[in-house]
């Protein structure tokens, strides 16, 4: 199917054929109904019928000079037809010059007007194109002399504002992750405290009544006291590595093989389907945190299996997206804690920490992207991840 540019030159285009054509045909039959109405006066044969009632009146002095001017009346008769023959002639072979004038003319007018409409609204569309993959300072090049300058000026506009709105929502989002994060650390922190605090007590008690058992509840305190300092570690770790997640080192791989490897690496501790898009070459991004995602979302399938982990892993491309799926048919999520599930520590696990998940979010953001979870109690849970597959990240 041509463009919709070239069908509207081809229409042009027809148009005007016909229209010169037209013209030329009613010059030619004009032309030809004035010969047919001069043939129709039978000039020539009245001509000669007056010199042959007349020549036979007129004495000889008379005759000659009436025979001349006969003639006379005869050749300008013929130089008529003559000059009619060529002028259709003309009109045929000039009519054709002047249809094709006017086509080169119409379509290059056209073209101009054209080309001043229709340029405006092809960088109109690459930079919808641009805003809708993540680029959010795109500006469309402006031009006194379009009839749709006024639009551009206005989508211009538009992305300014919307860029504006965007910061204030990333910076209100920050100020309340991290609000959230302040009052959960406080809440995690308090908790092995007071296991510390009371084995430290009792300890303390026990050394000055002197008790025989002393050195039991030593060590009993200190393994109390040593599992809640390494908690509280394991949560200052994770925190940090939240807090100071590195900036993504971009690069072209192939994801399909990593999600091979990675499938390897936990092919003992469950059984993994992989149903992997060949039309997926290679992607943009970070090879390192990319393989932290999978891993994290992988170990969470396993972890959410109670029996034999069963784990089904897809790759697809959806409108210029790469989509990877991490399914498993495990316990599920309830709907309450799926709407949760990517806060930061915000965990069901006894020992979680609850960052897993958002850093999981924050890589994929980073790579212009997100993630879905989709869960159904007693049947499993789905993770879709999405995001460009070759955009250029500066």
């Amino acid at each position: 199917m041509p463009s919709f540019r070239i069908q509207i030159m081809v229409l042009v285009s027809s148009v005007t054929l016909i229209a010169g054509l037209l013209m030329r045909d009613f010059f030619i039959s004009n032309l030809a109904s004035y010969q047919e109405q001069v043939t129709d006066l039978s000039t020539k044969e009245k001509v000669r019928e007056l010199y042959k009632n007349y020549s036979m009146v007129l004495d000889s002095t008379s005759v000659d000079g009436f025979n001349e001017e006969i003639e006379s009346v005869l050749r300008d008769l013929h130089k008529i037809e003559i000059a009619g023959d060529f002028y259709s002639r003309d009109i045929k072979r000039y009519s054709v010059g002047i249809v094709i004038v006017m086509m080169v003319l119409t379509g290059s007018i056209f073209l101009l007007l054209f080309m001043i409409i229709t340029r405006p609204l092809a960088r109109l569309l690459t930079a919808t194109e641009q805003l809708k993959g993540g680029d959010f300072e795109i500006q469309v090049k402006e031009s006194a002399y379009s009839p749709l300058n006024g639009l551009i000026v206005a989508f211009n506009n538009m992305v300014s504002e919307l860029n504006q709105s965007r910061e204030r929502l990333i910076e209100a989002e920050k100020q309340t992750i991290w609000r959230e994060m302040a009052r959960a650390m406080a809440h995690e922190i308090k908790n092995p405290l007071t296991p510390i605090r009371l084995a430290a007590q009792r300890l303390e008690a026990k050394y000055y009544e002197r008790a025989e058992n002393l050195p039991e509840i030593l060590e009993k305190s200190m393994r109390i006291i040593n599992e809640e300092v390494d908690n509280l570690q394991n949560l200052v770790t994770a925190f940090s590595g939240f807090a100071k997640m590195p900036e993504a080192q971009f690069e072209h791989y192939n994801l399909n093989q990593q999600l091979k490897d990675i499938a390897d690496q936990y092919s003992d501790e469950a059984r993994i389907d992989l149903e992997l898009d060949e039309n997926l070459k290679e992607i943009h991004a970070d090879t390192m945190q990319m393989k932290q995602v999978l891993v994290n979302l992988i170990q969470n399938a396993i972890q959410a299996c109670p029996k034999e982990a069963h784990i089904e892993l897809s790759t697809s491309v959806r409108e210029r997206s790469c989509i990877i799926g991490i399914k498993d048919h495990g316990l599920g999520i309830s709907e309450d804690d799926l709407a949760k599930i990517f806060e930061p520590y915000y965990t069901t696990k006894k020992k979680g920490t609850g960052l897993g998940l958002a850093i999981v979010r924050r890589i994929i953001r980073q790579h212009g992207g997100d993630i879905k979870a989709t869960s159904i109690l007693g049947e499993g849970s789905t993770f879709e991840i999405s995001f460009p597959c070759n955009r250029e990240i500066e």
